[in-house]
């Protein structure tokens, strides 16, 4: 191990994470993993990790690292302003070399809420349960903290630098139209209220990796929404007894009871993610393909 990084400043939030724990749920057990599946796993094929490399996950910026190793890293995700020593930007989506006693500093978000620092051969962290995905509710993993000391798995290697095309860089819009697979409990809900749902722009007030809460026309039920225990899963969209919708994220819990009114997919759960406070979200279901009716 090398050590590669001081935190000489705590950001908004910041987590080690991997591409999650698997096979645990049924034991109450979170998947956790990436908010931002596609940026995760686009820094990881561009800095050429292995599938089950992990990242350093940023929220909204704050964060200040001192390098205390020359290394090979790309920042993907957000732009959250990272700057170097102070005056020179950063890269974004491609790699590039930092140098021992340089700084990088992520000054404010820019474009998206979460950005992905990702050295080369990966951030050394302990696997619990086959990850070493961050879950703090659970005791795994914690949020990274001032003076803390994040250590590389391998040295540098004599590599050509790469990138992502700039046609192919995600633009994370605050304004978002998301796509929805119908949820069973439709029938719990006032017609007139789904088409509230369909027609009305709802409002990100603030969450967390556990959950988005959404701000808009109160959706009411025929009589009651709530429900026997069931699974939730990243994506699913809870309709609680205030009618406002919470969408569930990558630290979600794997019951809720909870009324929903439809799953993200899974293309479109990225662009929730990057959302900042005051993004505006419409939603749409998704028409079911022939091969999905058979």
């Amino acid at each position: 191990m090398i050590p590669l990084f001081r935190v000489a400043k705590t950001g908004v939030y910041a987590s080690i994470q991997d591409s999650g724990r698997f096979g645990f749920r049924r034991f109450g057990m979170p998947v956790a993993g990436p908010m931002d599946q596609q940026a995760f796993q686009l820094g990881q094929e561009i800095i050429g990790n292995a599938e089950d490399g992990n990242a350093l996950e940023l929220f909204l910026g704050g964060l200040t690292l001192e390098v205390l190793a020359d290394h090979r890293i790309v920042i993907t995700g957000a732009d959250l302003g990272a700057v170097i020593d102070g005056e020179e930007a950063a890269p974004l989506w491609k790699t590039f070399l930092i140098r021992q006693g340089q700084t990088i500093s992520f000054t404010q978000p820019v474009n998206g809420a979460i950005a992905y620092i990702i050295p080369e051969g990966g951030l050394a962290a302990e696997e619990v349960l086959g990850s070493c995905a961050s879950y703090p509710r659970g005791l795994i993993g914690e949020p990274i903290k001032k003076e803390r000391i994040l250590y590389a798995n391998v040295p540098k290697k004599e590599r050509f630098n790469r990138g992502l095309r700039s046609s192919n860089i995600p633009d994370y819009g605050q304004e978002i139209t998301v796509e929805l697979y119908n949820s069973p409990h439709m029938g719990l809900f006032k017609q007139s209220s789904v088409e509230t749902f369909l027609n009305a722009t709802y409002t990100y007030r603030g969450g967390d990796r556990m959950g988005y809460f959404f701000g808009g026309p109160s959706l009411e039920f025929i009589s009651s929404g709530d429900i026997v225990s069931e699974a939730t899963q990243f994506g699913t969209v809870q309709v609680p007894s205030n009618g406002q919708p919470i969408i569930l994220m990558a630290d979600a819990q794997t019951t809720g009871g909870y009324a929903t009114i439809g799953t993200v997919a899974q293309e479109d759960l990225p662009k929730v993610a990057q959302l900042r406070n005051g993004g505006r979200v419409r939603f749409t279901y998704r028409m079911q393909r022939n091969d999905e009716q058979d």
